[in-house]
């Protein structure tokens, strides 16, 4: 039998990466945290950053190829470190396309949830609103105040996730628990600097009220071109718990 790249298998929901994108619109905005929530959203074996940082971005995604279309986006991260490679680690991501959430959370275990979001701009400023459950959850906004030029070169930093497919068997553990790494190549053609405002709150299913936001370090907004191609399993957790079993008996 056939198989198709995702479900259905007639017709699949997504196609195979990779995925390229054209003219994002993104806010970003790092702050300040506390060691102690980093401590507890980062999963070992990934180190949090001494400088106890987060950040977080929302923009308008324009998908070009190989397919067309748009949606917005908002994810949380947090600086990390595996095995001594620099990289982000998401924690939280909010998206208004099923698509786009399931394509995330099948293939590279993006913690994609979905959410009403609203991201205007008005005078130079950009305004955003993430809302689940009836409560909004992110308020943010950007005022940009200076041009970056030129633009900073940058390196393309892998994203890391703990990527968790539960088991059709009631009872059972996970099937799939792994920590995954992608590469988000992106070619800024705008970015500005900014100043920033950022608040969280919680609902029932997103204690993002916890995260606390000590100080804004940095607040910006850029136009990119961007894309984004399978990834690499970097630790297998069900392989290694076997392991460890296998080595105590």
């Amino acid at each position: 039998m056939k198989y198709g790249y995702s479900m259905p298998s007639t017709n699949p929901l997504f196609p195979e990466p990779p995925y390229f994108y054209k003219s994002n619109q993104i806010i970003n905005i790092v702050f300040a945290t506390n060691p102690e929530i980093l401590r507890e959203l980062v999963p070992a074996p990934l180190q949090p950053n001494p400088d106890n940082i987060a950040f977080i971005y929302v923009g308008e995604f324009n998908m070009d190829v190989p397919l067309k279309g748009s949606y917005l986006e908002a994810g949380i991260g947090i600086p990390v470190t595996f095995k001594e490679r620099p990289g982000n680690f998401m924690t939280s991501l909010y998206l208004n396309s099923g698509q786009a959430i399931a394509g995330g959370r099948e293939i590279w275990g993006w913690p994609k949830k979905d959410a009403t979001i609203d991201f205007t701009s008005t005078n130079g400023t950009f305004h955003t609103s993430v809302i689940r459950e009836g409560t909004e959850i992110i308020k943010a906004s950007v005022k940009v105040t200076q041009q970056v030029n030129p633009i900073p070169d940058q390196s393309d930093s892998p994203a890391y996730n703990l990527k968790i497919i539960p088991s059709a068997v009631k009872g059972l553990p996970p099937e799939i628990v792994q920590l995954t790494s992608a590469v988000i190549v992106s070619q800024k053609k705008e970015l500005w600097s900014g100043e920033a405002a950022l608040s969280f709150t919680s609902s029932p299913s997103d204690p993002l009220g916890r995260i606390p936001i000590l100080a804004i370090l940095q607040g910006g907004q850029y136009v990119e071109d961007m894309s984004l191609d399978c990834g690499e399993v970097l630790y297998d957790f069900l392989t290694e718990n076997n392991k460890e079993r296998k080595q105590k008996q």
